[in-house]
């Protein structure tokens, strides 16, 4: 939303100064402003509009000065009027009141205009560039002005053509009403004016906007940050700046195409453009059109040929077609970069989804859908990664199996849910009492597993035990035939070079010996040999 359409709230008593914030008013955000401008003073705009003013009036005596020399009055390019179009991209109609006082110093002091008539064509420089905003502003794409074509056309239509439309209408009905300008003379005074007020705004506008940071400037992705890299585009740069510049201070040959041939300044600036930056390309711009007109004017340069009918035009189709091939190229390679960067950004989100999904059904064929350990297939595979690595460290590592006792019983006196109840009981006591890196999973049925890296015989005989008598404190919602749940538990330790399936059988026959016994007891494998230590 533009700051005119915010701003056109406020009530009608306060118009005089809407263009401040009020004192002790919080200020309302502009997502249009940079960073530097947001939630401002008063005193800052104030400040502002006097930058502004000074601006506006040290560039438009510089410029009148300039071309009354060569006998060019008005000037055929008035570049102040960039600075009235940045002026309102940057505040709005905050900033009009800098545009008006500079306008009006300088149409009385450079153009030496009664003060009624430097009043009238003030007040249609100040409005010219804020309806032109105003325009461009609801035209333009959310992305930025420079990325999309869409926003360049709404600059063009907008800040450079409704904005010069304004200016020049405005200008000539003051010059025909106040100023004594003949009636026949207004369409030519009216031509000239709207084409004056176009150009310096195409010329000087978007430089402007993106050293100010106004609007985002179109990445390069891919541009070399080497000293070498930064020595070739620094070269290419100024030796195209140089380049021009020699061309338009020095007398042509007649018979050396110079006019057309200089219009090839427009393939190192679209260089510039993709290779640096479109600040970069449009900032040499500007300054070719400034060494452009002048030495047209003072007679030098490729378009003062023989046969040149206005050497101001071709310089100014020179700027045109150079602005409009940068600008134009910048927008739709800057489409086309965004597009591929979101496809591959969605590409991208595309693989990540599949990766988790992937994790997800991994977890899911790996964990126990009912106590949410692992069951066998997860618990196999990551035993046996966790005894591989423990090979050749020296370190013990046991594995202990164990079974619930009459586990058959509960079911038939709770069903199978009353079961499931006790299976997860189990799981959680369990894990109560094992260590973060203990390995903890269910073989099948209620036969569950434990893999315990680092513990010698002794830790794990305890820590069986521990276990043991932890299951018997289990009390779930119903009477458990023998009173209390009862394990038989078999642990083995691994042998030198021994596998996993070695170590589980040699754990489940230890666990089947306590079983013969009469369950509800830990008993330790038989080692035949000599057990890892």
């Amino acid at each position: 939303m533009s700051s005119t359409m915010q701003e056109s709230v406020a009530p009608k008593a306060a118009m005089g100064l809407s263009w401040l914030p009020r004192r002790g008013a919080q200020p309302r955000p502009e997502p249009w402003l940079p960073g530097w401008c947001q939630r401002r003073s008063a005193s800052f705009w104030v400040m502002m509009n006097l930058s502004v003013a000074l601006a506006y009036l040290g560039l438009g005596c510089a410029v009148g000065y300039f071309f009354s020399v060569f006998g060019l009055f008005p000037a055929p390019i008035w570049l102040p009027s960039g600075i009235a179009a940045t002026a309102c991209m940057l505040g709005g109609r905050r900033l009009v009141p800098g545009i008006f006082l500079g306008s009006f110093v300088v149409n009385a002091l450079v153009f030496g205009a009664a003060p009624g008539v430097a009043a009238a064509v003030s007040v249609g420089n100040a409005l010219g560039p804020l309806a032109g905003v105003m325009l461009m502003r609801r035209l333009r794409p959310e992305t930025g002005l420079f990325t999309r074509f869409s926003g360049v056309m709404a600059f063009i239509l907008g800040a450079v053509l409704l904005h010069a439309l304004v200016t020049a209408t405005i200008g000539t009905l003051a010059l025909l009403l106040l100023g004594g300008l003949p009636w026949h003379s207004g369409s030519a005074a009216w031509g000239a004016w709207l084409l004056c007020d176009a150009g310096g705004t195409f010329y000087f506008t978007p430089s402007l906007v993106l050293w100010l940071g106004l609007e985002r400037m179109p990445p390069v992705p891919g541009r070399g940050t080497g000293s070498r890299m930064l020595l070739l585009d620094g070269a290419v740069w100024l030796a195209t700046a140089g380049l021009a510049a020699l061309v338009f201070s020095v007398e042509m040959p007649q018979r050396l195409p110079s006019a057309q041939l200089v219009f090839l300044l427009a393939v190192p600036l679209s260089w510039i453009a993709l290779r640096i930056s479109l600040r970069a390309a449009y900032t040499l711009l500007t300054f070719i059109c400034v060494i452009a007109s002048a030495g047209t004017v003072m007679g030098l340069g490729p378009f003062q040929s023989p046969g040149a009918v206005n050497p101001m035009q071709s310089a100014g189709m020179l700027i045109v077609l150079c602005g409009m091939n940068i600008l134009t190229l910048m927008a739709v390679v800057s489409e086309r970069r965004e597009a591929e960067w979101a496809l591959a950004e969605a590409n991208q989100s595309l693989e990540h989804r599949v990766a988790e999904r992937t994790e997800q059904l991994r977890r899911q064929a790996e964990t126990d859908s009912l106590t949410g350990i692992a069951n066998r297939r997860g618990f196999l595979d990551r035993a046996e990664a966790a005894l591989a690595a423990g090979r050749g460290t020296g370190q013990p590592f046991a594995l202990v199996t164990f079974d619930l006792d009459h586990f058959k019983s509960i079911n038939d006196c709770a069903g199978h849910a009353g079961g499931d109840a006790v299976l997860r009981l189990v799981t959680q006591r369990c894990q109560s009492l094992l260590r973060g890196h203990d390995l903890f999973g269910r073989l099948g049925g209620e036969e569950f597993a434990i893999v315990l890296p680092g513990l010698g015989r002794a830790e794990a005989l305890a820590l069986a035990e521990r276990l043991r008598q932890a299951l018997r404190g289990i009390r779930p919602d119903f009477t458990l035939p023998g009173g209390h749940l009862a394990a038989s538990f078999g642990v083995a330790l691994r042998r030198p070079g021994e596998g996993l399936g070695s170590l589980l059988l040699r754990a489940d026959s230890a666990l089947y010996i306590a079983k013969r016994a009469g369950r509800d007891q830990v008993r330790e494998a038989v080692e035949e040999g000599p057990a890892a230590a």
